[in-house]
């Protein structure tokens, strides 16, 4: 099946997510859509909702998201792109399944380099368990997930340039 690129869900869905649209982000999935985390093994938002209450968390601590890479066929892409957690850039790619309804049904998603999900995951851990209504757990989060970005930023910094660097 060829696709022309423009008109395809996928790329509703980067120029959605480019313009921090919401809505238009979200007329571009299935109501059963699955996203598959970068950040946990366990953690897939299922449905609409669950999948509204992460980007707008996203939404709000991304900024200059540009996509510069799609390609596949019409029932899977591969995205790729750039953006910014403030001073930190992060590159992601994203795998994309379109349903026979011309939906996006699942997206899976990728974060490089450490640093950056790390960073990622002590911005959006606190905003997304505070959307759960439990008190508590968002300083809970916090607590657990800002050493752990802390540790990978400074050894970016530090360790991995001595183990680059030949004498």
């Amino acid at each position: 099946m060829t696709v022309h690129i423009q008109d395809s869900p996928a790329a509703a869905y980067r120029r959605a997510g480019e313009r921090h649209d919401l809505d238009a982000l979200m007329a571009t999935l299935a109501d059963d859509v699955v996203f598959h985390s970068p950040l946990s093994g366990t953690a897939d938002f299922r449905g609409r909702q669950q999948v509204r209450e992460l980007f707008s968390v996203v939404f709000d601590v991304l900024s200059d998201l540009r996509y510069h890479t799609d390609i596949g066929d019409g029932r899977t892409r591969a995205l790729t792109g750039t953006a910014r957690l403030g001073r930190q850039e992060i590159h992601e790619a994203a795998m994309v399944e379109v349903g026979a309804n011309g939906l996006i049904t699942e997206v899976t998603m990728w974060i490089r380099p450490l640093p950056a999900l790390t960073a990622m995951m002590a911005a959006l851990g606190p905003g997304m368990a505070r959307a759960t209504g439990r008190p508590g757990l968002p300083l809970l989060v916090a607590a657990a997930v800002k050493p752990l970005a802390a540790m990978t930023r400074l050894g970016d910094k530090t360790l991995v340039p001595l183990l680059t660097r030949r004498r």
